[in-house]
């Protein structure tokens, strides 16, 4: 019988809250705060710095767009296989068999 007693205790808080919860959202709305208003149309108006997001990303590409040329530009000026390698002239001026 003990068991019941905490469930119970715990049904009756959330009755408490789902009520006071639905006393909130079923209230009339309350009157407008003019001070909240006049923020509002502060943010209605354009700003000047309204694109300032578009300069930022502008920025950005042009960054990768530079860092992208000097790494693909780097990777395509070395060559793989050099004939003027010093490794690639000793094995072909080399006599080596092969047993």
């Amino acid at each position: 019988m003990e068991t019941a007693k905490p469930m119970e205790k715990l049904l009756e808080n959330l009755h408490t809250v789902l009520l006071a919860i639905n006393k909130t959202l079923n209230s009339p709305p309350s009157q407008p705060n003019p001070k909240l208003n006049e923020t509002t149309s502060k943010l209605d108006k354009p700003n000047r710095d309204d694109n300032a997001y578009i300069f930022i990303i502008f920025v950005m590409f042009l960054f990768a767009v530079t860092v992208g040329s000097l790494i693909l530009g780097y990777t395509r000026s070395k060559n793989v296989d050099k004939r003027s390698d010093p490794y690639h002239v000793y094995i072909k001026n080399s006599r080596v068999s092969v047993i």
